[in-house]
């Protein structure tokens, strides 16, 4: 371990060490995040404003475009993977099974929920008649942000818990550099910290009263935290 290490910092890479679990921390955080985009654009939000909620939070990229650039293909098998191991609570959005199906694959491919066409982009309106929409679409900025968001710190939460990594600081550095976080919230956590875990779990029992039970269901880590006002840093 200490060579390989070694030879990575020496190569100019960051190094975070993490347990040998299914989704090691990155994957298993993330695709949180794009199948909840998922879950939001079944519900009637259109995938432009879902990408551009996250981008104006501060990610790279959004959540849709990402699954884009992965490979639906890629980003299904990974994902249920996840929910084969971490059982309902990590159920994949039916519409990502369904795009891969029509073998719309993302970018390389060049079509899955957009378009592309060299570097220009744009929705691929065929997506829409995939799905019969569960709701109406009045989901606010705010929460959809909230439950991409919130539903990986609670993931995180867990990989604390589980001792998949050892500090809060690895999350965040991962997270950072494995992701593209935005820098300048400080990481996952520390964001999670300036919003305070008592907010988060509220929300979260929120979300599970009005979308599901099972995905939003808080960490016993998370509730800790909200029950003692503690934080994710010391």
């Amino acid at each position: 371990l200490a060579t390989t290490i070694a030879f990575a910092r020496k190569i100019g890479k960051v190094v975070i060490v993490v347990k040998d679990v299914p989704g090691f921390l990155i994957n298993r955080i993330l695709l949180s995040y794009m199948n909840e985009a998922g879950f939001l654009f079944e519900e009637g939000m259109d995938i432009v404003r879902i990408d551009k909620i996250a981008r104006d939070f501060g990610m790279p990229v959004g959540p849709v475009e990402l699954i884009d650039e992965v490979g639906i293909d890629v980003g299904y098998k990974v994902a249920k993977i996840l929910e084969a191991h971490y059982g309902p609570r990590m159920r994949v959005a039916t519409i990502l099974e369904k795009v891969k199906a029509k073998g719309l694959l993302g970018k390389k491919a060049n079509a899955g929920f957009y378009i592309h066409e060299g570097k220009e982009k744009k929705p691929n309106r065929d997506i829409y008649g995939l799905i019969k929409s569960r709701g109406n679409g009045h989901i606010t900025d705010e929460t959809a942000l909230k439950r991409m968001i919130y539903i990986m710190v609670n993931e995180a939460a867990r990989c604390l818990e589980e001792k998949v990594v050892d500090s809060p600081k690895t999350v965040d550095i991962g997270m950072i550099m494995g992701t593209g976080f935005p820098p300048f919230k400080g990481g996952l956590l520390r964001y999670a910290d300036s919003v305070g875990a008592a907010a988060i779990v509220k929300d979260l029992e929120r979300f599970q009263k009005e979308a599901d039970l099972e995905r939003f269901a808080p960490s016993a880590y998370l509730l800790k935290l909200a029950a003692t006002n503690g934080k994710f840093y010391n």
